[in-house]
């Protein structure tokens, strides 16, 4: 996390694929330690490809991006893995294990990573 708490940080971000018009223009966010946000829109307004941004599937093709108070926009390639160690995604086509609970494969990936789940828990 960022030395002022901040988890992610968008300024004025833009991404297009290849060249064409950008598909997210001018994006700007902050969010902190223990917010909570909903991402909503019409089909094609940009919701998977910010999302995919934060996940580092994608970088932006301009502004400012820091994940964690890192720069996550001109971050080198061999930097990224450890940062999308630190990122939880559910994508919208589950892919769940069928013998795991939904807490069990949320949980999986800190398993994975030999992270105890009782100490890592949300508070609530």
């Amino acid at each position: 996390m960022g030395a002022d708490g901040l988890i992610i940080e968008l300024d004025k971000v833009g991404l297009s694929y290849g060249g064409e018009p950008e598909t997210l223009s001018d994006v700007s966010m902050r969010l902190g330690e223990g917010e909570f946000r909903f991402l909503t829109g019409p089909s094609g307004a940009g919701k998977t490809s910010l999302l995919k941004m934060i996940y580092l599937a994608h970088r932006p093709t301009r502004g400012r991006f820091s994940l964690f108070g890192e720069d996550a926009m001109n971050a080198p390639r061999e930097a990224l893995p450890a940062l999308r160690r630190r990122i939880g995604v559910v994508f919208q086509e589950f892919r769940l294990l069928d013998h795991l609970t939904a807490f069990e494969n949320v949980a999986l990936p800190m398993k994975v990573a030999g992270i105890n789940q009782k100490t890592n828990t949300a508070k609530t």
